[in-house]
């Protein structure tokens, strides 16, 4: 299962986990063409789900409607995120201290701190179903406090620490059911976010994530990885 699938890293990991033959929940918060387009050469093994993960109404209203459609969640990916009202694409120099408003730190939190958890509270029953189940929090380096040496990317950075920290707590509640939570981070990546100068393609950063998903073990709850494997700082 996939979040935000409309675009960018999650409609990329929605198109090379089908590739590779897997059964795919793919979740965008509006009608989503590429995710269209994607579906007409797959049928039934990609399940197209409309969530909205700022919205506990519409997360409930997903769950309802994907039980009994899949038995079980093997892997969840919670890959929506929102940067910031004042630039479309990461720009520190854009979300500087004197122009955040409560209305942006609220929005971004609500999205990309509480929308994950929220998600993998209501979507647990189908990944405790799995014999394997995998969280994964796509999170930022951004967010690694012992990291940030400048300014600017308050509400985005604060909510991907935040992510963290809460990815770290629920590890350790799941640990002794055998499920692994985790943060790994994609990489800077060129997508809308990410912006037109990034060092990867989504091609290249989703390779690498599936490729490091698939060998997690239980030794890897609660840590913070990059799409490669490697360990970030806290």
């Amino acid at each position: 299962m996939v979040t935000g699938a409309s675009r960018g890293i999650g409609l990329e990991l929605a198109r090379q986990a089908l590739a590779r033959g897997d059964r795919v929940v793919a979740t965008t918060r509006q009608p989503a063409p590429d995710l269209d387009a994607l579906a007409a050469g797959h049928g039934e093994r990609l399940v197209q789900l409309r969530l909205d993960v700022g919205s506990m109404e519409s997360i409930i209203d997903a769950h309802a409607a994907l039980e009994g459609v899949v038995d079980r969640i093997d892997i969840l990916v919670n890959s929506a995120g929102a940067y910031s009202h004042q630039s479309e694409h990461w720009d520190p120099d854009a979300t500087l201290f004197d122009t955040v408003t409560q209305e942006e730190l609220l929005e971004v939190f609500r999205i990309n701190a509480a929308g994950p958890m929220l998600v993998t509270q209501h979507f647990l029953n189908l990944i405790r179903a799995s014999p394997r189940g995998r969280i994964v929090n796509l999170s930022s380096l951004v967010g690694s406090v012992s990291s940030k040496t400048g300014g600017g990317d308050y509400a985005y950075a604060a909510s991907k620490a935040a992510l963290n920290i809460m990815t770290r707590a629920l590890a350790a509640e799941l640990a002794p059911e055998g499920i692994v939570a985790l943060v790994m981070t994609p990489g800077w990546v060129r997508t809308r976010m990410g912006g037109p100068t990034a060092t990867l393609s989504p091609e290249e950063s989703v390779r690498g994530l599936l490729r490091t998903i698939g060998r997690l073990t239980t030794r890897d709850a609660g840590t913070f990885i990059d799409y490669q494997g490697k360990q970030q700082p806290w």
